[in-house]
């Protein structure tokens, strides 16, 4: 069954993206109240560094808003130079929206397999 994740509020939605990718990595994400979130809806610190996730739930609002949304949130990741970064959204993403996506958030994203569309999570 394809879910397009509409019924979820963004909070919600965090809190699927946080259980699926963590299980999916084998980690526990922290989770963090709703408002401002210094850029992470998710964190997993190590020793080595952190994993951080963001989640945009952006299902209708679609890739090319999502995209404009990211260069907004660049200062934020370069702020936070986190080991690796994971973006989780409720867009459907082709592998030209996938790339242009990792080209706004630069070297952080370690592969375009770390952002995560619809169908990824529906996956």
């Amino acid at each position: 069954m394809k879910h397009d994740f509409a019924n979820l509020s963004h909070s919600e939605f965090e809190d699927l993206c946080r259980d699926l990718i963590g299980t999916e990595l084998g980690v526990r994400f922290e989770a963090f109240p709703e408002g401002p979130d210094d850029g992470m809806d998710g964190r997993h610190a190590t020793a080595d560094g952190s994993i951080i996730l963001q989640a945009k739930h952006f299902g209708r609002s679609g890739a090319a808003k999502l995209l404009s949304k990211m260069k907004a949130e660049r200062a934020k990741i370069d702020q936070l130079k986190p080991s690796r970064y994971i973006l989780a959204t409720s867009s459907t993403l082709t592998p030209k929206n996938k790339t242009d996506l990792a080209g706004v958030i630069g070297p952080w994203l370690l592969e375009t397999g770390d952002i995560f569309g619809q169908d990824d999570l529906n996956a």
